[in-house]
């Protein structure tokens, strides 16, 4: 039956009619049959009146205040009625959505949402708006006597009863898929915030001959319903972060089917200690390198062996047939179903290696040698043994306030406070070096040290770069450990697997180092994210307690080093259930607990209306909501209570720390922290993460699964339960490795002679430098064991010896000899580093503030601060100015050895900057407060810089400068001395 409307007093009867159904989502898929209008029985022909007009209306039982309504229509209008753009404006139809019911002739313009055709001399299309004179069209001609579907979704950005409906979106004959492509859309800041009245209207261009005809009225809650689909049926949760292996179903037997083919035609030339081409397909990990597992089409060995051209194809023309069609569809199925291997049939080689730093560590007798005078401690017998080898004589000992001045340096950065007294004989006490190594700034220096090799920073590199305001916590941890000489075995277990230990805030700090990782907020690949984070954590962790560079074999087996890419991964395997994150400290967490779940359950909220919001206006997938933006999108309520937990959770004693569930006994909170695209925070699925084989490093080419162990080199790997990193730790503490203690002990020796006993430092391979005093190494490193892992101790027996006490006297005879003093027969003078110049600078100039711990200077204060450069900030691209002009550590990799430049810009700096003006401004004040005459002063001055006696000459020439240029220029030239920038 077909009801046509035309004449308004008609209009106004039907308008009486019952009203729809209630507002409550559930009903409104039957609000029009609840009706006088059926639209399984009815449609309505709606003509114009060549006036604004409203044929159609219909009230809800109550207001609807809800955040989303789809509205449904069919509509068909007469073909002989349709104006053309080319007459002008013609036709007018719209369906609307009000609080109100207006009036016969008021088609509800001016934020009101309506959506239909409009034809004018532009276009002739559907579209959607609020207002008039702002529309959007659908670019969808009009045509007569066709039916079309139109679905408009009416929705809110921001939820709540007050918010307004700011968004209308349209569709046009819609499929399933569609939801998120409407074919129009409109935002609008000016709309109704509640819906009441539905209807339909015409515009004055539409005359009384134009037919048209709606039907199938329906008015529903979401996308399928309007559709008359039922419900999309949810999805199971998939695995956290899970590698796609495609599922395959099993056709080829190794041993039987794909064996046979590579005896009879690949292992002749490609099996062995010495294959040609310098590949093994006998070897499941040289093999794999050449097939990429479930993409035979891809796999550079099926390439090879149906290759058309002879003189590439494999085996070789000359040597053997070609494989038949039935051979190379056998290979490409074995290779298509995941590259599956048999290794009790062709098992994987443990390797070998003779070389130095593979072997155990014995401990040497301590050489007898004829300059028995000049051996302190055992260490001299070590070096003098080699002088007396050689013919060298060592030089003579450094004068008391050098030695004094360089154990101050080497051991805290900073020179002695007390000017040299002036006397001609002193002795130096061991009291010295027991009040340097006792002393917190100790801790500071040598923290510096090790923060290079953890490329600690507090920043997150990459492009976004953003802060991590709780890293220092990590930076004061190390300090601490120095300060306590905590066991080396130890700290190194604590930094590996904290976590897994017993429960103490100290433990989460020391997790700072697998965190100080940098991490990419800009990566929306998350597996791409993830492995980038593990290879800097294996990266690091191998080239700073082993000292081996283990780079290479994320792609392939190393070429040098007895490390393949199976003990890449599997090394890789200890840390892949765990990330970074700021952790929770307090041993109570539940009310940090419940903060940090409601600030998540806002933030989501709202991020999700924002995504659906983005969505729903068409955005691409994925779509991208920043969190910076999130608040934005909140209710002002929701708003204020998030600001208050952000005010309390930053209030909550938190460090940036790297953490696993699935291995510790005591699950801990987990805090936000600013990322834009970070790692799920759903760490306890983490567990049902497996490591596989990147074939060739492609993240995305998976070969077979790995467990945790350490490179089979070393020896088998033993059953490692649930704490993996705690036994990799206790392995690499083993007074049976050979590498932890020889690399830590060679550490201690760099740092105090600028070079160590093997000089690349950080890698003790085939391609590193052989040790200079291998014996010595030995030695030091099996002291280091029986000390209980005493740095300390280490620290003593060097301190003590003479040949750390040798001057730096120059010989013609022996530099002839041994011109790199490779044999240490003096002491060789370096430049401070960037950290130290800075830091004795502020000593110096008597400003130094001596505060030790907690947050970093910001960057933007950093040149006007007056505390230790280990307190600055160190955020990665924007390192102070010092550590960038003086070659620090770059904080991207771990840095075993730190180079030194000569470049321009370092004297510049130190004349010129701001800091070295002002700094040299506070020494001269602090000198003018002892003296005031020029030849004292000077004195003064280069006593308190240069910590040794000054002649009257000396003080004589100064005063002449400080008289034709002032006190602050002649203590600013000071800083500038290559003796006071040079340890003596």
């Amino acid at each position: 039956m077909i009801r046509r409307f035309q004449i308004p007093t008609i209009i106004c009867a039907l308008a009486a009619s019952a009203p729809l159904a209630s507002a409550a989502l559930p009903a409104f898929a039957d609000a029009w049959k609840k009706s006088s209008i059926s639209p399984a029985a009815e449609s309505f022909e709606i003509r114009g009146t060549t006036g604004r007009n409203n044929p159609i209306r219909r009230r809800l039982v109550a207001p609807f205040h809800g955040d989303e309504i789809f509205v449904r229509f069919n509509l068909r209008y007469d073909a002989k009625s349709i104006d053309t753009p080319a007459n002008g404006n013609g036709e007018f139809f719209i369906m609307w959505l009000d609080e109100e019911e207006g009036t016969d002739t008021d088609t509800h313009n001016g934020g009101i949402p309506n959506w239909g055709v409009h034809v004018s001399n532009q276009r002739n299309s559907f579209m959607v708006r609020y207002a008039s004179q702002a529309e959007s069209h659908a670019n969808i001609p009009l045509e007569g006597d066709r039916d079309y579907t139109l679905i408009a979704r009416l929705w809110k950005t921001k939820p709540g009863k007050e918010s307004p409906f700011n968004n209308l979106a349209l569709w046009i004959d819609p499929l399933p898929g569609d939801e998120y492509k409407p074919h129009a859309s409109r935002t609008s800041g000016k709309s109704i915030s509640s819906v009441q009245w539905l209807g339909f209207g015409t515009g004055g261009k539409t005359e009384r001959s134009d037919r048209i005809f709606v039907s199938d009225i329906r008015v529903d809650h979401n996308w399928r319903a309007i559709l008359g689909l039922p419900p999309k049926a949810r999805t199971p949760e998939p695995a956290y972060e899970s590698e796609s292996v495609p599922v395959v179903k099993k056709t080829v037997d190794f041993a039987r089917h794909v064996a046979p083919i590579l005896k009879a035609h690949c292992f002749e030339s490609h099996s062995g200690d010495k294959p040609k081409g310098k590949f093994r397909l006998d070897v499941m990990d040289e093999a794999m390198n050449r097939v990429k597992p479930f993409d035979a089409g891809a796999s550079r060995l099926i390439q090879l062996v149906s290759a058309l051209d002879s003189k590439e194809r494999m085996p070789p023309a000359k040597k053997a047939p070609a494989l038949n069609k039935q051979q190379i569809a056998t290979l490409k199925a074995w290779i298509n179903e995941g590259f599956e291997w048999d290794a009790q049939l062709f098992p994987t080689p443990i390797p070998t290696s003779d070389h130095w730093a593979f072997q155990p560590i014995k401990r040497p007798s301590v050489p007898k040698v004829e300059n028995t005078a000049w051996v302190s401690t055992p260490v001299d017998a070590f070096i003098a043994r080699r002088h007396e080898t050689l013919g060298l004589t060592p030089s003579p000992p450094a004068d008391a306030d050098a030695l004094q001045r360089r154990m101050s340096l080497d051991l805290t950065g900073l020179p002695p406070e007390s000017p040299a007294d002036g006397k001609a004989s002193r002795t130096f006490s061991d009291t010295w070096i027991d009040e340097l190594l006792y002393s917190k700034h100790y801790g500071e220096r040598w923290a510096r040290h090790w923060l290079d090799l953890a490329r600690w920073a507090e920043s997150n590199g990459h492009q976004h770069n953003r802060d991590r305001p709780h890293a220092w916590r990590y930076r004061d941890y190390v300090i601490r450990a120095f300060n306590d000489d905590k066991p080396y075995d130890q700290f190194l277990r604590e930094q590996m697997a904290g976590d897994e230990l017993p429960y103490s805030a100290e433990n989460y700090e020391a997790l700072g180092f697998l965190a100080a990782a940098r991490y990419s907020g800009n990566e929306l690949d998350k597996a791409i994210q993830r492995n980038d984070i593990l290879i800097d954590i294996v990266n690091t962790t191998s080239r700073t307690f082993l000292g081996l560079t283990v780079e290479c074999a994320q792609c392939h087996t190393h070429k040098s080093d007895p490390i393949s890419i199976r003990d890449y991964y599997r090394l890789q395997a200890f840390f892949a259930t765990g990330q970074p994150g700021n952790i929770v400290l307090q041993k109570e967490d539940d009310r940090a607990r419940s903060l940090i779940e409601e600030r998540w359950r806002i933030f989501d909220g709202a991020r999700a209306r924002l995504t659906e919001s983005r969505r729903k206006k068409g955005y691409p997938e994925p779509v991208l909501v920043i969190p910076k933006s999130v608040p934005g999108g909140m209710t002002a309520s929701e708003r204020k209570l998030y600001n208050s937990l952000e005010a309390e959770i930053a209030k909550l004693p938190q460090t940036w720390s790297y953490y696993s569930p699935t291995n510790t006994a005591e699950k801990r909170v987990v805090a936000p922290h600013e990322m834009r695209w970070p790692l799920s925070r759903n760490l306890d699925r983490l567990a049902e993460r497996k490591t596989r084989i990147r074939v060739r490093g492609d993240v995305y080419s998976l070969g077979p699964e790995v467990t945790p162990g350490w490179p089979a080199v070393f020896g088998s790997t033993p059953e490692l339960g649930t704490r993996p990193r705690t036994e990799l730790a206790k392995w690499l503490t083993s007074p049976t490795n050979p590498l932890t203690a020889r690399v830590w002990v060679n550490r201690i020796w760099q740092w105090h002679f600028g070079r160590g006993l093997v000089e690349t430092s950080g890698d003790f391979g085939v391609h590193g430098a052989s040790p200079s005093h291998p014996e010595l190494l030995d030695w030091l490193a099996s002291e280091l064991i029986s000390s209980d892992w005493s740095a300390r101790h280490i620290h003593r027996l060097i301190l003590d010896s003479s040949v750390y006490r040798q001057s730096s006297a120059f010989s013609q005879a022996n530099h002839d000899i041994d011109p790199d003093n490779n044999s240490l027969w003096r002491r060789q003078p370096r430049r401070l580093e960037a950290e130290a110049i800075r830091d004795s600078v502020l000593i110096v100039a008597g400003i130094l503030d001596k505060t030790a711990g907690g947050p970093s200077v910001p960057r933007a204060k950093a040149d006007q601060s007056n505390r230790r450069s280990v307190y600055l900030q160190q955020k990665r691209d924007n390192l102070p100015h010092q550590q960038m002009l003086f070659d620090s550590a770059n904080a991207l990799t771990s840095c075993s050895r730190r180079r030194v430049s000569t470049v321009a810009l370092q004297p510049l700096y130190l004349l010129n900057s701001d800091f070295m003006q002002r700094t040299s401004k506070a020494f001269a004040d602090r000198v003018a407060q002892q003296a005031e005459e020029p030849d004292e002063q000077a004195r003064i001055a280069l006593e308190l810089a240069l910590h040794r006696p000054v002649s009257k000459e000396e003080s004589k020439r100064a005063a002449t400068l400080i008289e034709a240029q002032g006190l602050e220029s002649f203590c600013l030239s000071v800083f500038n001395l290559n003796e006071f920038l040079y340890t003596p």
